[in-house]
């Protein structure tokens, strides 16, 4: 097992609650690591949004994916857990994307429970595949992942988004029982539900996302034993925001300032270092 996948397993045994940014590209995912996080997460919604251009809505490739997360991970020292939508096809090319990912340097894959061609969780088109279906995609996904044991599979389900808590439980349970490593459920929006599905699956590690809507803290998160508490559109908001706040004040003719500086870029990507090397073969 590669280092950054024994250092993610570490953190799945502990009793921490960690962070997860979400990066869409080598810089945000140094940005990540230059912060302190622990471990660092390639979304669906960013990367196809920022890096490619498209709605999260099936659009990016299976391809596009695996490059994308070769060039990010050979950028950190961070665990990577990567979105890998519904594995990008049949049951054959579920296991080939475990693959693929796993070689090209991720700890982990997300794997959710949606119909092809999925929606973003965050609308009111989620369609889910039935229960015997996503079991079988889990299934091919543990049993590819545990080959080489370099890559961790992450069950997602989002049958609370689509309006069943109950479902969201029985889906969850299964997945533990196939084996996975953890499990990721979307939609949670209040206390009642973190206190719900903290009762009703125990012994395998959680994972949520964090929107601008939920109505609970990042405390109750942790109270309620949630292993990962991931923040997927956070930096992308970020991005868009600032982008838009320059934009208006190059068109009001003013000079754009902030804190960040040429050389502040240039120290995070580490300049030096090849100066030294080019230097160094003359």
């Amino acid at each position: 097992m590669n280092k950054k996948t024994l250092l993610l397993r570490k953190y799945l045994k502990d009793k921490k609650t960690y962070h997860l940014p979400t990066c869409h590209d080598p810089l945000s995912a140094k940005l990540i690591q230059s912060k302190g996080f622990k471990i660092s997460f390639i979304g669906g919604f960013a990367l196809s949004s920022a890096s490619l251009g498209f709605p999260d809505a099936s659009l990016i490739t299976q391809k596009e994916l695996v490059d994308a997360t070769r060039k990010i991970c050979s950028h950190t020292k961070l665990p990577i857990i990567v979105d890998a939508d519904t594995g990008f096809g049949g049951l054959a090319n579920v296991y080939r994307t475990v693959k693929d990912l796993e070689d090209a340097g991720a700890s982990a894959l997300v794997l959710e429970d949606q119909i092809f061609p999925k929606r973003c969780a965050l609308t009111d088109h989620v369609k889910l595949l039935n229960l015997k279906e996503a079991k079988e995609r889990i299934k091919i996904a543990v049993k590819a992942a545990k080959e080489n044991k370099n890559i961790l599979v992450v069950a997602r389900t989002d049958a609370l988004t689509a309006g069943s808590l109950d479902e969201t439980i029985t889906r969850a349970l299964h997945f533990k029982k196939l084996g996975a490593d953890c499990i990721f459920i979307t939609g949670i929006n209040s206390i009642k539900q973190l206190n719900t599905i903290n009762k009703k699956i125990k012994n395998i590690p959680l994972m949520l996302n964090i929107t601008q809507n939920v109505k609970f803290t990042l405390n109750d998160v942790s109270k309620n034993k949630f292993k990962f508490a991931l923040f997927s559109q956070q930096i992308l908001n970020g991005y868009i925001d600032s982008t838009k706040q320059t934009l208006d004040l190059i068109k009001k003719n003013i000079i754009p300032k902030y804190k960040n500086k040429a050389s502040d870029t240039l120290n995070l990507l580490d300049f030096k270092k090849y100066i030294k090397i080019e230097e160094g073969n003359k």
